[in-house]
């Protein structure tokens, strides 16, 4: 098959179902491979998949191998020349893939390819047109939520995870998405990786995907603290070497951290804390090959 979708569902078969639906009611199922993978779930939801969608590939891991590895897993069992990474929790409203597809034909400069997102609630509103670059002395970029203004593709720094189009080609040649991140962070460093490789990395208008993630800012959890901590520090680590990492930790040690702990303890929130600083000590211990997660979740379910 020409294409092949990736996506994970860890104990949430119900929205993968969803998913899975959706590209049902578009045609897909009968134009690309579907590769499911159950990523450590407490209960294996192949028997409900299977039985609903019998044309799904399903693939199980009895443990928990973050982002990453689960898309990894994914791409052994995968056989299509383009692989479309995409997240269990968005839906589409039409046949994007042909589109995507034909763009990556006529455009081999381009590395990924990204359809525009948009929230699934609020499906006016754009979630991801693009990302601007990291910048080198806070480690922060920003997510561009504008219409684009092209009517083909855009050249953008880096791609959405939810949802990114790539050839098998390009996988072959840089090797697969790194690991040791788990959870957050991974794609950019992919990125990074490609990009060496002199490849773009585009977005396009005339594809759309739907994400059902929420346009209000929730509490940040001690989880998505832990790894949002220790890989964006990783990522600099990983990428930015020399004069540019001392600036960097400079700025880290000496204002967010501190900006960030006391906007804590104001909330009393002492999980985030440790959290916070157990993401920073992983890293001044840890060399960047790592593959240690380095905190333990016992309580949160995860496991490595």
């Amino acid at each position: 098959m020409k294409v092949s979708i990736i996506t994970i569902d860890y104990n949430d078969p119900e929205v993968t179902q969803q998913l899975l639906s959706s590209l049902q009611t578009v045609g897909l199922h009968r134009e690309v491979e579907v590769v499911v993978v159950d990523n450590g779930s407490r209960v294996s939801s192949e028997p409900a998949i299977k039985g609903l969608y019998p044309w799904v590939k399903f693939v199980r891991s009895e443990i928990n191998l973050g982002f990453a590895g689960g898309n990894n897993l994914g791409m052994r069992y995968a056989t299509g020349e383009y692989i479309f990474f995409l997240n269990n929790d968005t839906e589409l409203k039409e046949d994007i893939i042909s589109t995507m597809v034909s763009i990556l034909e006529r455009n081999p400069q381009i590395g990924i390819l990204c359809p525009e997102i948009r929230y699934y609630d609020k499906q006016e509103a754009i979630q991801y047109t693009g990302f601007t670059p990291i910048n080198p002395v806070t480690g922060r970029n920003k997510c561009l939520t504008s219409e684009l203004d092209t009517n083909e593709w855009k050249s953008t720094h880096f791609p959405h995870g939810a949802a990114m189009l790539v050839s098998r080609k390009v996988i072959e040649q840089v090797g697969p998405m790194p690991e040791l991140f788990f959870l957050y962070y991974e794609e950019h460093d992919w990125t990074e990786m490609i990009r060496r490789a002199g490849y773009q990395i585009g977005v396009t208008p005339k594809a759309r995907v739907y994400h059902k993630e929420s346009m209000s800012v929730s509490r940040i959890g001690e989880l998505k603290m832990y790894f949002m901590t220790r890989n964006r520090i990783l990522f600099m680590r990983r990428n930015y070497p020399g004069i540019g990492l001392t600036f960097f930790w400079i700025y880290f040690l000496l204002a967010a951290t501190p900006k960030n702990v006391l906007s804590l303890l104001f909330q009393r929130d002492w999980d985030n804390i440790r959290a916070l600083w157990a993401g920073i000590r992983w890293n001044i211990s840890s060399p960047v090959s790592s593959e240690k997660l380095g905190y333990k979740f016992d309580h949160l379910k995860v496991t490595s």
